[in-house]
């Protein structure tokens, strides 16, 4: 047998390792991995080591597989927000940057109207500091003559209309720019705030892509993997089929040798009595059905192939109990099936138990229903601790399931 596992070891650490580094892996997607190679395992019980641990590597691969990809579709979805924010954010820093330029030629225009008002009535202020109103009202007041101290009154006030609207132009102005300066400052306050904003935008952004890109990679080392294992798996073909074979071959000659049971008991060799059928048989084992009877289709290979059982989960050392009474017909080792112990209940029909850690029983022993035969372990062609309970007519696999209690419990 070619021996090519530092490969396939390669391949499950990375495929155990590959998951998005961006969102990280839920239990559920945990368990559904588990579940996925569990159930590869028990279609790939008579492969090669080789094929087994590929198919392993594709159950990891085709479990995170759906996750990853996810993954992906969700970081760039998040880049494409994480740009169109970044681009937002762009357009209000600029656009809060032409109002600060807008706010500062505001201000300057401002301060120019102050200064323009205040140059314009200098000469009003300048004549108001050296008294030069009194003086205009004590020459009013001393005219003699009525009409001349009227245009006086009128002159001066006219002069004081004059002066109020000078203060109020300035005191305006003034007002005009002080909030031109406070527009000034919110504005570059506004532009500074929408400029830091931009840049953690951008930043996100690039975050974002990195995640993207992490996430793609994860996809693409899965990928990887699976082709690598598809190509180990596909360099073992020849060799599986070969072993299914041996094991079909093993199979035959089990059923050849049950058969001359068969036919020596039927000529007095002392076939047991009891058993035969459903109604009294109990499960052998104390367990969980992990894998039916039937026909399926080779999970890398794509063949159809028999599971001449049904398989029951039990940790190793558990006991293993006849499913009814009968003889024992064969206790030992058996190729694929590993330690196999086999019962005749009389009418054709006979009981098989393999993979079993130990063997309790020997050929020819009467054994009772529920009695105690040997232990669940995992020798020959089994990826783990578990009973291939098998029910035989003359020889032929059947469905060992209608034979059992319906609930499938002890």
């Amino acid at each position: 047998m070619r021996r090519i596992g530092w490969l396939l070891a390669a391949l499950l650490f990375t495929a155990g390792t590959a998951s998005s580094p961006a969102f990280g892996v839920s239990q559920s997607d945990l368990d559904e991995v588990d579940r996925q190679k569990a159930e590869m395992a028990a279609e790939l019980e008579d492969a090669s080591d080789e094929v087994r641990a590929a198919g392993a590597v594709l159950a990891e691969t085709e479990a995170r597989l759906p996750g990853a990809q996810h993954d992906v579709d969700v970081a760039q979805g998040r880049v494409a927000a994480a740009e169109a924010e970044s681009a937002q954010a762009a357009r209000e820093a600029e656009a809060a940057r032409e109002a600060l330029a807008a706010a500062e030629d505001e201000y300057a225009a401002a301060a120019a109207a102050v200064d323009e008002a205040r140059e314009s009535r200098a000469a009003l202020f300048n004549a108001t500091a050296r008294g030069a109103e009194l003086l205009t009202v004590d020459a009013i007041l001393a005219s003699d003559e009525p009409s001349e101290a009227v245009d006086g009154l009128t002159y001066l006030e006219f002069l004081m209309d004059g002066k109020e609207q000078a203060v109020q132009e300035v005191t305006l102005s003034r007002r005009e720019a002080a909030n031109a300066e406070n527009a000034a400052a919110a504005a570059e306050a506004e532009a500074a705030e929408a400029e830091a904003a931009a840049a953690q935008a951008l930043a996100d952004a690039q975050a974002r892509e990195a995640e993207a890109h992490a996430a793609q990679l994860a996809v693409q080392q899965l990928q990887a993997d699976q082709e690598a294992a598809l190509a180990v798996a596909e360099s073992s073909r020849d060799e599986a089929q070969a072993d299914y074979d041996e094991l079909e071959a093993e199979s035959e000659r089990l059923a050849d040798q049950l058969r001359r049971e068969d036919d020596d008991n039927d000529h007095g060799g002392g076939s047991s009595s009891g058993g035969g059928g459903g109604g009294g048989w109990v499960v052998p084992v104390d367990g969980w059905k992990s894998s039916d009877f039937g026909w399926r289709m080779h999970p890398i290979f794509g063949y159809a192939r028999l599971h001449g059982g049904t398989d029951f989960a039990a940790s190793s050392g558990t006991t293993i109990h006849a499913a009814a009474s009968g003889k024992v017909v064969y206790a030992g080792w058996s190729s694929g099936y590993g330690k196999l112990t086999c019962i005749s209940h009389g009418g054709g029909i006979t009981s098989c138990y393999a993979h079993q850690s130990s063997i309790w029983v020997s050929y020819g022993e009467h054994v009772d229903r529920d009695e105690g035969i040997g232990a669940v372990g995992t020798t020959g062609d089994s990826t783990g601790p578990h009973l291939h309970f098998e029910v035989r007519v003359h020889g032929e696999r059947v469905n060992p399931v209608p034979y059992l209690p319906s609930c499938l419990c002890r």
